[in-house]
């Protein structure tokens, strides 16, 4: 074992601090970690089924107190012997029967609906086809009885059932909702019929106490059978074919917790299920392990910093003292001269090594002199040498700072020709740029960005203007010919926006689906053009070979490059009759140009 750490003593000090930085704080930083993942991920797991139960036991617990409430306020209107004498009268006039409703029948159920915000509509329906609709009573028709609930509370033996979904008769059926049905039979009232009081609840306050306790849990309400009722996934990712019915995943790679629902036996086969994915778990720990190592690295580097502070300051001056005592064998006798030697060991060394080269020289002075004369002046003509060499690099540590300082104010003088100078390049780069004729709309809208940013600069404050996509264009990926939208631009800065006096010179450019259809608007507010010019446009695009002379604000082809004959041209090879050219524009009310693609 002594052997074994003397041979340290021929290791540098650079690499024994190396090994001690290895040994002592990145493997145990490793092992540690390794340690972590190991007892932290039971201990995860647990939390997560823990935090689970309880979210589903709370929203079992609020789905309890909800839907026991409507049972309730079922049972209460049950039992109202005054409410049912009521509606046992016979009419023999509609104006009997609104006498009643308005003295007293239409605030009925209004206290249940205050002091219960769950309840969002209550409704009585009477097997009295003699009986008229009013805002809570309703005759139970042929109609009623074709629908869903009808079927299923007629059929079942119980006087409550719970109906998952809304009974409210409307255009479109609310979500999230529930109705309780409550038969309402009496051998003395309401001529023994068997009547149903329909009770329908909004789950929103325990949908959205799951939603925010859930996390990241796939959560589904389920109705007997499995049918899903509700769940934060648009369809059942487990059970594609039939995305209404929950089919769980293995649970090798999930966690699930099922909590049944309701009082029983109303909501039997009622339950809410979390399915959560082991992953997520594991990216939790790779989050957690990743800030671990960061704060360990922060550490670590700051510890490297210490022992690179520490090792340069003792190989500097160990470095220095080597050098010199290898002098002294070439008979060098010169104190180390050092800014700073310190008071540790290495400084106390040093100053000893003064003191003795010092005792030499004075020893030997008198016996040397001359020696050391001649000695003096070599070693004045070494450092001369060395001063005209420092002299020579001073000149060029000067001009690449003043260099440094130039560039330093064209980057920070001149940012926004730097602007313009970029898009131009960029620019020319797409101009250049080799390929098919067919690009996406957002990169030809890209393209004449970069364009309108020159015209920017060019035009200054004068000049505004907006380029507006649509969601749908974006996602339709719709292709067109390159430069087919960007000649027509430069024709509205070039002859609409340039001859305008105006000073708020405005482009907007839209790209929008309308009715399927690709359509491409590029509207400015210049100097416009009368009816006569716009004829004349149209005559040209369609007769090649005839004249158009217009003014100097016409659209001249060899003025606007590519020119809007070669736009038409092309739009037309490309896509035929399915393409439509407009003009919109009258003198000093501007100019706006449509492109409409039809789609196939």
């Amino acid at each position: 074992m002594r052997k074994f750490f003397l041979q340290f003593d021929n290791v540098s000090i650079r690499r024994k601090f190396i090994l001690v930085y290895i040994f002592c704080i990145c493997l145990p930083v490793v092992a540690g970690t390794i340690i972590w993942m190991a007892f932290t991920s039971q201990s995860m797991q647990q939390n997560v089924i823990h935090y689970l139960d309880q979210t589903f036991e709370g929203a079992a617990s609020d789905f309890n107190i909800l839907t026991q409430t409507a049972v309730n306020v079922a049972n209460q209107v049950n039992a109202d012997n005054t409410l049912l004498n009521d509606l046992s009268k016979s009419f023999s006039t509609p104006v009997e029967h609104y006498d009643l409703y308005w003295s007293s029948l239409r605030k009925r159920f209004n206290m249940y609906l205050v002091s219960n915000p769950e309840i969002v509509e209550v409704s009585l329906y009477i097997d009295d086809p003699h009986f008229i609709n009013t805002d809570y009573f309703r005759v139970l028709d042929d109609k009623a009885r074709n629908t869903q609930w009808y079927k299923m509370a007629s059929q079942t033996d119980s006087d409550i059932m719970v109906y998952p979904g809304s009974t409210a008769i409307a255009i479109t059926p609310y979500s999230n909702r529930l109705t309780i049905v409550r038969k309402i039979k009496s051998p003395t009232y309401l001529n023994n019929a068997t009547n149903y009081l329909l009770i329908e609840l909004k789950l929103d306050r325990v949908i959205t106490k799951v939603k925010d306790e859930g996390g990241s849990v796939d959560v589904y309400l389920t109705a007997p059978g499995d049918n899903i009722i509700w769940s934060n996934q648009y369809t059942n990712k487990f059970n594609l074919k039939n995305p209404s019915v929950l089919q769980l995943p293995p649970d090798n790679n999930y966690y699930i917790l099922q909590k049944s629902i309701g009082p029983a036996p109303y909501f039997e086969g009622w339950k809410i299920t979390g399915v959560y994915d082991k992953f997520v778990i594991f990216k939790k720990q790779i989050v957690v392990l990743i800030y671990i190592l960061l704060i360990t690295l922060s550490l670590s580097a700051f510890s490297v910093f210490l022992i690179w502070a520490v090792l340069n300051s003792m190989r500097y001056r160990l470095s220095a003292l080597s050098r010199h005592i290898k002098k002294v064998s070439e008979d060098h006798l010169e104190p180390l001269m050092l800014e700073n030697t310190g008071q540790d060991e290495v400084g106390l060394l040093i100053i000893t090594y003064n003191k003795m080269i010092a005792e030499i020289n004075g020893l030997i002075n008198d016996v040397y002199k001359l020696e050391m004369q001649k000695k003096s002046i070599e070693v004045e003509n070494i450092r001369a040498e060395y001063q005209y060499l420092q002299a020579q690099v001073d000149p060029h540590f000067l001009f690449n700072t003043l260099n440094a300082i130039l560039v330093f104010c064209v980057k920070n003088g001149y940012t926004e020709l730097a602007g313009v100078i970029s898009s131009l390049s960029k620019l020319f780069k797409r101009m250049l740029t080799t390929g098919g004729d067919l690009i996406p709309v957002t990169e030809e809208l890209n393209f004449i960005e970069k364009y309108l940013d020159i015209e920017k600069f060019r035009f200054g404050d004068k000049f505004e203007y907006e380029i507006q996509i649509s969601p749908e264009v974006i996602e339709s990926n719709r292709f067109i010919p390159k430069m087919s939208v960007q000649p027509i631009v430069e024709n509205a800065c070039k002859h609409g926006l340039q001859s305008s006096i105006e000073d708020n010179r405005r482009l907007v450019i839209k790209a929008d689906i309308i009715d399927m259809a690709l359509v491409i608007s590029v509207r400015d507010n210049g100097s416009g053009m009368d009816k006569e010019k716009v004829a004349a446009i149209f005559n040209k695009l369609e007769n090649p070979k005839s004249e158009l002379n217009l003014e100097a604000d016409s659209f001249d082809e060899t003025e606007s490059g590519v020119g809007i004959q070669n736009v038409y041209r092309r739009m037309m090879m490309n896509y035929g009759e399915r393409f439509h050219f407009k003009i919109y524009s009258a003198p000093d009310q501007g100019t706006e140009i449509l492109l409409r693609i039809e789609e196939v």
